[in-house]
């Protein structure tokens, strides 16, 4: 797990990427929306999916992005699942590769 800029701006610029945006306003959980736009890009269930906990601390990731969205607006974090890279920041975007 790692936050770094850098990865962010190379993979944003990939139009081939899936992105998916956390609800802030509903208190969606960052992990769900990791999960959804994993099984999206999978093709299959979020069940059917390794467990997140085996790649990323689910709680961590929660605990990266508490705050105001003033506290979160700076924040990023990229780390890997399976075969693919997943990049979080705290605007709400969830990008997989």
């Amino acid at each position: 797990m790692s936050a770094t800029s850098d990865e962010s701006a190379r993979m944003r610029s990939d139009s081939a990427l899936h992105r998916s945006e956390v609800d802030w306003d509903r208190r969606e959980p960052v992990s769900h929306t990791v999960q959804a736009a994993l099984s999206d890009v999978e093709d299959c269930s979020a069940t059917e999916l390794d467990p997140l906990a085996e790649y990323v601390d689910p709680d961590a990731l929660e605990a990266f992005f508490a705050g105001t969205p003033a506290e979160r607006a700076n924040r990023s974090l990229t780390f890997e699942y399976d075969d693919h890279t997943v990049h979080v920041d705290g605007t709400g975007r969830v990008i997989v590769d």
